[in-house]
C-alpha cells in the first residue's frame, strides 16, 4: 500500500466482496495524500445497518488508524455494537478503545481495530 488511495481502494474492495453487505454508500471520503478519512453506510444481509468511519495515515507501506467509530444496528435501529475510540471513557482499560456491547451505557474494553478487522467480524456473525 503506497498511499491513501490504495488503502481506500483496498476497503471498498472488501466491502464489494463481502458475503455480508447487500448495499453501501459512500457518505464521505477525503484523500490527501498519505491522510485519509472515510464514512460509510453499509446495508447488511440481515437488514442491519454498519455505519463506518476512520481517519487514517498511511507512512511506510502501512495504515495507522487516528480516529474510528463503527455503529452496528439491527434494522429496527437499535445498537449491537459500536467500537470507537473517543476519549471519554478513561475507567476503561483499554481507553481510549472501547465498544458498546448492545447499550449505549454497557461500554467494555476493547483493542484498536480498523475497518477490515469490524467487515470480518460482521461476516462472522452474519455469514456464518
Amino acid at each position: 500500500m503506497k498511499n491513501a488511495s490504495d488503502y481506500v481502494a483496498h476497503i471498498k474492495a472488501l466491502i464489494i466482496l463481502s458475503a455480508a453487505v447487500s448495499s453501501w454508500t459512500i457518505v464521505r471520503e477525503e484523500i490527501q495524500g498519505d491522510i485519509g478519512l472515510l464514512r460509510y453506510r453499509l446495508v447488511l444481509r440481515d437488514g442491519s445497518l454498519l455505519e463506518m468511519f476512520e481517519r487514517f495515515e498511511v507512512t511506510v507501506g502501512k495504515h495507522r488508524v487516528t480516529k474510528y467509530s463503527f455503529h452496528w444496528q439491527d434494522a429496527e435501529g437499535r445498537l449491537h455494537k459500536r467500537w470507537d475510540n473517543a476519549a471519554h471513557y478513561s475507567q476503561v482499560s483499554t481507553h481510549p478503545h472501547h465498544v458498546h456491547d448492545g447499550a449505549e451505557t454497557k461500554v467494555l474494553p476493547h483493542d484498536p481495530l480498523d475497518a477490515r478487522a469490524v467487515l470480518e467480524i460482521i461476516e462472522r456473525a452474519i455469514v456464518d
